[in-house]
């Protein structure tokens, strides 16, 4: 949603097209807010009506991000996926065995911290990718060793964060089933993947759980 938000010109409720700039897009921006919070991951959706475009030197792409302004906000999707009833007994038994477990995620930090809660995580540092961008690799480094919780990271941060784990001489596995997580998988010392991840995943990893 926060990205959707300032490519959209309009909302649309109740069949009327309100400015992004209405009162009610308060309320709007709460509710995505209440859903984070109690662990949906949410997807703002907006569309807008356009001229076809003829197709130029058999180019594949008639649109592009130039295209993704004055959008209509319609709505939210939002999915829940919860925890296994078994991760806090593992992550538990984990950390019984000097094993630290931190969660890095593309999801923002309300639903990451719902889910760490329910799973026996404290989340009372967290950093953010925009946080971890204005970092240095020595800040990100001494930050790594307090932090359980990254949210909102791209790929490329996903890297970093376990580079700056080598670097404090921590033995770093990590686990992903995702695109994003292939440069993680590749740089961690152990990657980690499952047999329904996607096959780039599967392909980066050194150990795959069935």
């Amino acid at each position: 949603p926060e990205a959707i938000f300032p490519r959209c010109q309009n909302f649309e409720l109740d069949g009327q097209l309100l400015s992004m700039d209405h009162i009610l897009i308060v309320e709007l921006q709460q509710e995505y807010e209440r859903l984070s919070r109690d662990g949906f991951r949410v997807l703002a959706i907006a569309s807008k009506d356009v001229e076809p475009k003829a197709n130029v030197d058999g180019s594949r792409t008639l649109y592009t991000k130039a295209d993704e302004h004055d959008l209509i906000l319609n709505g939210y999707v939002a999915f829940l996926d919860p925890p296994k009833d078994t991760a806090a007994a593992a992550i538990a038994a984990l950390e019984q065995h000097g094993v630290r477990v931190k969660v890095v995620t593309g999801d923002n930090d309300l639903v990451a911290r719902k889910i760490c809660k329910e799973v026996g995580l404290p989340t009372a540092e967290v950093l953010l990718g925009s946080d971890i961008e204005r970092m240095s690799d020595d800040e990100l480094a001494a930050a790594t060793e307090t932090a359980t919780l990254f949210a909102r990271v791209s790929p490329a941060h996903k890297q970093r964060i376990i580079q700056a784990l080598q670097s404090r001489r921590h033995t770093v596995g990590f686990m992903g089933d995702g695109i994003n997580d292939a440069p993680a998988l590749r740089t961690a010392d152990v990657g980690i993947s499952v047999d329904t991840a996607v096959d780039i995943a599967k392909e980066s990893a050194d150990m795959i759980l069935l």
